[in-house]
């Protein structure tokens, strides 16, 4: 059976504007757990380094971090960033790693890039303990049908020491190591990450750092990467498929095969304006929820598409019988974020705890999903460049023969690990 497959990488690539600065570093706003000895691999060749990390033990989880206050920020912020892209084409985002990467990026910011970042993401005080605290949530929801693997890096250049606080922050609560890398020699140390991004998302993602992403005034790369793999819960193929015509914005219409199923008796229901329902993954600890707005109110739903609109459809939805139409679909989106960044106020920022005068000054991201009758396939991409210088009776129709739009999520928490929108499932 074909497996569902979601990566999600992020990938954060810091840089001095005043090449050769290496002065001490100030202390990061959480207290350091132990300090941080690192070694210095040459990057001569592209034999892959052994990672040092942190004497940081990972950190117990705190009962009392506010969870669903973190994943409700990230989630808002992924559906503010979904708006900024053309409403009338399909596009994937992968939001729960464009935030992580943020909000580890975040502890080495100066205060007021750190206000900023916070307010565009919600996160709270408690958000790095909120993090630790869903990781190892996701960690334990392993089954043999199921995998979920969150991976954090952090690679400095030979004769940048960050601020140990900052490293034993990450390697505490996300669970992140530390890779030396002698970015003077840009090309092995490209060829370096890129592999271990490759490693982390099984060969989905081979290449994310193009040639030119790092120079000679890299000071830090910090990779996330993201990996979910599953099968829906129930497979489609026992009812077969229809043809049908797929209806785009504009009214013109093209034929489509539709997935059929009618023996689904998860959520769904109707809201002002759309319809509904979650499909659950095998295990039920991750769905995918469709919404299909009603003729003509595509730009209005997406528009009112907010954590307070997920939290109307998990208060209304209930669970019950509903036949589900559903295309096979694949959609590619890259999209440059500096913008959406900038006007964040995260960008060009200061991020004094990897070097002082280290400012965001690129920011770009690339997201794919394919959708088949046994699972998905999706995978996400993000750098930031820092430079320093027989079944029942159904009861509800869920028909998407029309554009419509899919969250992905960790169901006990809401946390969104992908968004997107489908206008037209043949482009």
């Amino acid at each position: 059976m074909r497996r569902t497959v979601i990566i999600a990488i992020l990938c954060l690539s810091l840089v001095a504007a005043a090449c050769g600065d290496d002065g001490e570093l100030p202390s990061a706003s959480t207290e350091p757990t132990t300090t941080t000895t690192t070694s210095a691999p040459s990057t001569g060749d592209t034999t892959p380094p052994t990672a040092i990390g942190s004497e940081a033990e990972r950190a117990p989880v705190d009962a009392s971090a506010a969870v669903d206050v973190l994943a409700a920020g990230i989630n808002d912020a992924g559906f503010d960033l979904l708006r900024t892209l053309p409403g009338d084409e399909n596009a994937v985002l992968g939001p729960a790693s464009i935030a992580h990467a943020l909000l580890m990026a975040q502890a080495a910011a100066d205060p007021a890039t750190r206000d900023a970042i916070d307010a565009v993401f919600g996160f709270q005080p408690d958000a790095h303990e909120a993090w630790n605290a869903l990781d190892q949530a996701i960690e334990a929801s392993q089954s043999d049908r199921l995998i979920v693997s969150i991976a954090d890096r952090i690679w400095p250049r030979l004769d940048v020491e960050p601020d140990p606080a900052w490293i034993d922050l990450l390697a505490s609560r996300h669970g992140a190591d530390v890779v030396p890398l002698d970015f003077a020699d840009a090309e092995p140390s490209r060829e370096i990450i890129n592999g271990w991004v490759a490693e982390q998302t099984r060969d989905r993602i081979p290449e994310l750092l193009k040639p030119g992403i790092i120079g000679g005034n890299t000071v830090l790369v910090l990779t996330n990467a993201m990996y979910f793999e599953a099968d829906w819960r129930s497979p489609f193929g026992k009812y077969g498929t229809i043809e049908t015509d797929f209806t785009r914005l504009d009214g013109s219409t093209v034929p489509v095969e539709l997935m059929v199923e009618l023996e689904l008796g998860d959520r769904r229901g109707a809201g002002d304006g759309f319809v509904g329902a979650e499909i659950p993954y095998a295990g039920d600890e991750y769905s995918m929820l469709v919404i299909v707005p009603d003729e003509g109110r595509f730009a209005e739903i997406a528009e009112r598409l907010d954590q307070s609109l997920l939290d109307e459809i998990d208060q209304t939805f209930t669970p019950g019988p509903f036949e589900l139409h559903l295309p096979q679909w694949a959609t590619t989106t890259d999209l440059d974020l500096f913008e959406f960044l900038s006007e964040a106020g995260a960008a060009p920022g200061a991020y004094p705890a990897i070097s002082p005068g280290a400012f965001l000054g690129a920011a770009v991201h690339a997201a794919d999903i394919e959708v088949t009758d046994t699972g998905t396939i999706a995978a996400a991409a993000t750098a930031l460049e820092f430079a320093e210088s027989g079944p029942p009776e159904p009861e509800l129709l869920v028909a998407a023969d029309q554009p419509f739009l899919y969250l992905i999520r960790h169901r006990e928490s809401g946390l969104v690990l992908f968004s997107g929108q489908l206008v037209d499932p043949t482009a």
